[in-house]
């Protein structure tokens, strides 16, 4: 692998650990106070936001934190998402996502691997009349379509699948900047656009 990308990657990780881990734990302690914290900076982003339903919106209130790592082999990520231990909905405290990319020769593919729900009877919020939810996006697959990792833009290329998209949204852009998110989402500011250059100035780990 690439000298340069693995250095870089664990530079980031030292990163992380030093300075942002202490400002992320300060964070999720103050948004355990705040009423559907991370509800509403879902919300305030496009894409995600669309993926999320009404009936979504009671168990999402009770998401205390989402943490992000990259997985071992440096290329995928894993989406940590964890809960109230009051939550009714279902029995897990965390629900995790991993994106894993793995290496085929002359292209690459991609394997999504989410946490099977223990919902709690009669609460499956992906069953019923209308089926519809966000916590459809813990559903396992593995992409057919033949894929590449860039390393020096240190992304995915090829025809994305959707959900590895919302995944990056997690990761890129309001995990790191989730009290932005939701100042915007309280503003109702309809002008805001996910592309906004600030994010992308930061740091994505």
């Amino acid at each position: 692998m690439n000298q340069f990308f693995v250095e870089r990657c664990q530079w980031e990780t030292e990163f992380k650990e030093n300075h942002l881990k202490p400002l992320y734990e300060e964070r999720c302690n103050v948004a355990k106070g705040i009423p559907s914290f991370w509800h509403t900076a879902m919300i305030a982003n496009k894409m995600v936001s669309k993926q999320i339903v009404e009936k979504d919106k009671e168990a999402l209130n009770f998401l205390n934190d989402i943490k992000c790592r990259r997985t071992t082999d440096l290329k995928g990520f894993e989406l940590e998402f964890t809960f109230d231990d009051r939550n009714p909905y279902f029995k897990n405290k965390v629900l995790t996502k991993k994106y894993k990319v793995k290496d085929d020769n002359q292209s690459d593919s991609l394997k999504a691997l989410g946490t099977k729900i223990d919902w709690y009877p009669s609460q499956n919020l992906t069953q019923g009349k209308s089926s519809e939810s966000f916590f459809k996006f813990f559903n396992s697959y593995a992409s057919l379509d033949p894929l590449s990792f860039d390393k020096e833009a240190d992304e995915l290329k090829g025809d994305i699948p959707t959900d590895y998209v919302i995944g990056t949204k997690f990761r890129d852009k309001i995990i790191p900047h989730a009290i932005s998110w939701y100042k915007f989402a309280e503003k109702d500011d309809s002008d805001y656009d996910d592309s906004d250059g600030e994010c992308e100035r930061c740091s994505r780990w």
